[in-house]
């Protein structure tokens, strides 16, 4: 956000910065802060109602034409190449709007992936199910990772004083889980001490919100006139909620990889499959540990002692954050002894 001009803009939206984090896996807690970023020292959690408002009003500023209530329902072929996107406002005649390139950003079911037949690959099952909401009035709740066998538990504050707050349950529990969601939200909760009297205080703002439908996959991202990003190209469960920096890595990946074509002559198709190359080799590490984080396994006496022998070391401690936020690599925290 602070490379594109914009990390301004999300803090007058209301978004404050997070300047301290806490690690908590039960027998242990690390309190601290995670690493500098491009010279930024502070960690955002921006609503995705106010962030993707945001990125749209800079994109239009820039120049794109935005074309809102437009149903994409297929792709436009020409000699094995996508030319184009066909779809129609609705209760409008269909129509196709052309373009040198078709770029997927449309979710875990994409249109595009679907009509280029992207193949899946290192695909793992989904692990999880999630809940969340919003609360407001609440006081003395920073952000907290709270790590339970079975149970993942994160607070984090975000836009106009709200404060999201996200359990996850082992996959194969979640059907149970829905039968009564708000007793089974709050009876996880209780598994944090304190934190279940501190939400009593406040008042949850919105309906609760979850999914199962959550596998962990990458796909094919390029072919000939098309490509994906975001969780079209690449999906994992959102317990390291690394979902959006990976979208954000994705598309200025992909935007050089058009320049590239586009500008400097290069041989546009393989300008695109370097792209999802790159993309591949940038979130391995974050793949890795959100596989093994969403597991919601319980803490290993080597990790717990690991953790241990960091509770008094803050530049181990934001390591380990910054390892956890996708900003470090994983590999680097098991050299260090984890």
């Amino acid at each position: 956000m602070q490379a594109w001009g914009l990390l301004d803009s999300l803090r007058e939206r209301g978004c404050a910065p997070i300047r301290t984090i806490t690690f908590d896996v039960g027998p242990v807690q690390l309190c601290g802060a995670g690493p500098s970023v491009g010279g930024v020292p502070d960690t955002y959690c921006p609503r995705r109602t106010v962030l993707d408002a945001l990125l749209v009003k800079a994109a239009t500023d820039s120049g794109a034409e935005l074309i809102e209530d437009f149903v994409v329902t297929g792709l436009a072929w020409s000699e094995g190449r996508v030319v184009g996107a066909e779809g129609h406002h609705r209760g409008s005649a269909q129509i196709t709007l052309q373009a040198r390139v078709v770029v997927g950003a449309d979710g875990l079911h994409s249109t595009v992936a679907r009509a280029t037949g992207a193949q899946s690959y290192r695909a793992h099952p989904a692990l999880t199910g999630v809940l969340y909401s919003y609360w407001s009035g609440l006081k003395g709740l920073g952000a907290t990772f709270h790590a339970r066998p079975d149970r993942l538990i994160l607070v984090w504050p975000t836009n106009d004083d709200l404060t999201c707050i996200y359990v996850a349950w082992p996959h194969q529990l979640f059907r149970q889980v829905r039968k009564n969601v708000e007793a089974e939200f709050h009876e996880a909760l209780n598994l944090i001490p304190g934190l279940s009297e501190v939400v009593a205080l406040g008042r949850r703002e919105q309906r609760f919100v979850g999914t199962d439908d959550l596998p962990n996959l990458y796909r094919t991202s390029a072919g000939p006139g098309w490509a994906l990003i975001g969780d079209a190209g690449h999906h994992k469960d959102p317990s390291t909620g690394m979902g959006m920096s990976d979208a954000f890595m994705s598309a200025e990946l992909l935007a050089e990889a058009i320049s590239d074509g586009l500008v400097r002559q290069r041989p546009f198709d393989g300008s695109l499959f370097d792209y999802q190359n790159k993309r591949d080799a940038l979130t391995e590490n974050g793949y890795a540990l959100t596989l093994s984080t969403a597991r919601l396994a319980p803490l290993t006496p080597r990790l717990e002692s690991f953790y241990r022998d960091a509770a008094d070391r803050p530049e181990v401690i934001s390591h380990i954050l910054g390892v956890i936020g996708g900003s470090l690599p994983m590999a680097d925290l098991v050299a260090d002894g984890a």
